[in-house]
């Protein structure tokens, strides 16, 4: 193996330290304070941006990582060494980091973009069904087990009456976050069918 292919594949292995710091350390994600490179990178448009404040980690990897490894992998298909070697790994380089740099650049712009759940309240616990885990007494508080976000949580529960252990319940109220007023489901359900 050649030194030049050598050079080459430090590229590439750099870009992989790099995409790893981005990765660990998220305040590294952009180069635009680099001087130069941050006056240039203002001109180019990134994927998913209008204007770029700078180049991403994630596209610089990419790019740098393209460019080392695919310009190594050419030399050595093609056997060449000196300048030759020189021109061949750069112009392979450019044609594999490119595209690469780009796929990056719309990758992270698409994980960055993608729409989420919005963040659950307590308010939305509001008719959702639970069962009752700990008696409710009069004018006292028990607990609920409801599922909510997905998720199967306990909440403290008052009723109008008691309820016991077991109980079918439907949510009519969130007193606080932590809290829940209830009736029996079976009422609910009896005064529909009397409707």
């Amino acid at each position: 193996m050649s030194a030049v292919s050598l050079a080459f594949l430090g590229l590439g292995g750099l870009s992989l330290l790099l995409l790893l710091a981005s990765l660990r350390f998220r305040h590294l994600g952009r180069l635009g304070h680099l001087g130069h490179l941050g006056r240039f990178s203002h001109r180019l448009r990134l994927p998913g941006r209008r204007r770029s404040q700078g180049l991403s980690l994630p596209v610089t990897s990419g790019f740098l990582g393209g460019f080392g490894f695919g310009g190594a992998i050419a030399i050595e298909v093609t056997h060449r060494s000196g300048p030759t070697a020189l021109l061949v790994g750069a112009v392979a380089g450019v044609v594999v980091g490119v595209p690469l740099a780009w796929a990056a650049g719309r990758f992270v712009a698409a994980v960055a973009g993608m729409h989420t759940d919005a963040t659950p309240e307590s308010a939305g616990v509001v008719g959702a069904i639970g069962v009752v885990i700990s008696e409710i007494p009069v004018g006292g508080l028990g607990q609920v087990r409801l599922s909510y976000a997905g998720q199967p949580m306990k909440f403290n529960a008052r009723a109008d009456g008691p309820l016991a252990l077991g109980v079918q319940v439907l949510v009519i109220g969130v007193p606080t976050p932590t809290s829940v007023l209830v009736t029996p489901l079976q009422a609910v359900l009896n005064l529909e069918e009397g409707s």
